[in-house]
């Protein structure tokens, strides 16, 4: 260590410092436990000793930089207090610093640290060494000394997240080049661009929005019911203004969970929504309502509706056609919309196949003892396959042809071919 920097350190007892790293810089030491003219440890640098405090604890800063000494508020104070060995206080704000006390295996990496040299194939080892005790400030502090020992090192620039420069062979930060990328840093670590930030923040301030919505509409609501003469009123011209479709969500579990006022109040609530907003909300009720008088209700005021609400009903209802156990109700709540271009669609709907599996023997084996022997006998009753026809897919698709081959689908799709298939078109160029 040279002469100027002992007397430096000697001379300031207290040390200020929003960043360690602008006073220490100005000695010329990056303050990052490695560093300067082969020195090893910044812990014997700053304590002025030949070998590292084994009761040191560990201050590990935003920057990458690590400094050793024994904290005196851990808990407390805008500014950590460091102190060394020598009497020396480092003073660094809470915000740049995480405390690590002293363990077993900080106590050990200070003992082995002066016991090794400068070169790479001794920095590759403890940084393997520390990596491993998870020890990671520590293990990029030696990854630093590596990469100026031998800058062409490109496994240890990727691992303290350095990205090569194509224009200037330079290697920079990850920071730098996802800024250059258009990309800015987000919760987590994640990197977004600028409109999926944008979105993000968006998203997070509806769902903030959305809460206190929701908790505005609860309390009405609450009062609506339950209140006094004064805050009913309140409520029922609260609730009549009612058309966010934030609110889509309370509004339908008022209506599927609800009692009979309650219910009739969602009804109210939901037509005072936009239909397009609504439309979702409705086509889940439509199939999940066992009232079949709401259900047509409901079809009725969305097959009412402009293109848009039209088109995200039928793709709706649709999409539950695939499953045997709604396959029925999605196609009565098609059948109002009298769209054809679903004929196709539902003859290869009309049936199913159900596995059935017969009430008998649960399995196993069965012995029986008989006139001079011992019978086996048993076993599992066999799966059988049944067939199942769906007759809400047919009155909808009878509706639609005015044709009825009942649950002949061989029938139904020669039937199609003839009807509503594709004529073969001729393509080919005119010939100039």
């Amino acid at each position: 260590m040279d002469f100027a920097m002992r007397r430096s350190i000697s001379q300031r007892k207290t040390i200020r410092s929003t960043a360690i790293r602008l006073w220490i810089g100005d000695l010329g030491l990056r303050c990052m436990g490695l560093q300067c003219m082969g020195l090893k440890l910044v812990a014997p640098i700053l304590f002025g000793l030949g070998s590292a405090p084994l009761l040191a604890d560990i201050v590990e800063l935003k920057d990458g930089g690590v400094i050793y000494g024994k904290v005196l508020n851990p808990q407390s104070g805008l500014m950590v207090q460091i102190q060394a060995e020598d009497g020396t206080l480092i003073e660094v704000e809470r915000k740049f610093a995480k405390i690590r006390i002293s363990l077993e295996r900080d106590k050990k990496y200070a003992q082995d640290v002066l016991q090794v040299g400068d070169s790479l194939q001794e920095h590759r080892a403890i940084v393997e060494k520390t990596s491993n005790e998870q020890m990671n400030n520590i293990a990029n502090a030696h990854r630093e000394r590596i990469v100026e020992l031998d800058p062409s090192d490109r496994a240890t620039w990727v691992a303290l997240r350095f990205f090569p420069d194509e224009s200037t062979g330079k290697w920079l930060r990850d920071e730098v080049v996802m800024y250059r990328r258009g990309k800015i840093k987000g919760d987590k670590g994640r990197w977004y661009t600028w409109q999926e930030k944008a979105l993000l923040d968006f998203e997070e301030k509806s769902k903030l929005l959305k809460r206190d919505l929701e908790r505005e509409f609860d309390g009405k609501l609450k009062a609506y019911f339950n209140g006094v003469p004064r805050l009913k009123g309140e409520a029922e011209v609260y609730l009549e203004g009612v058309n966010n479709p934030l609110l889509i969500g309370r509004i339908v579990k008022l209506i599927r969970e609800g009692d009979a006022v309650e219910r009739q109040l969602g009804w109210k609530l939901i037509k005072q929504i936009p239909l397009r907003a609504a439309t979702p909300a409705l086509v889940s009720i439509a199939m999940e309502e066992p009232n079949t008088a709401l259900v047509d209700r409901i079809l009725e005021i969305l097959s009412g509706g402009d293109e848009w609400t039209r088109e995200a009903a039928l793709s709706g209802f649709a999409s539950k056609l695939g499953n045997p156990s709604t396959r029925d109700r999605a196609a009565r709540c098609m059948a109002p919309f009298v769209d054809k271009r679903y004929i196709s669609i539902l003859i290869n709907h009309l049936l199913s196949t159900q596995v059935v599996r017969p009430a008998g023997n649960p399995g196993g084996l069965n012995a029986a003892s008989g006139n001079g022997g011992i019978g086996l006998g048993g076993g599992a009753t066999p799966a059988q396959k049944q067939l199942v026809q769906h007759k809400d897919v047919l009155s909808t698709l009878s509706g639609l042809t005015g044709e009825n081959f009942g649950y002949n689908v061989e029938q139904w799709r020669v039937w199609f071919a003839q009807n509503h298939a594709v004529q073969n078109l001729d393509l080919r160029r005119d010939e100039y």
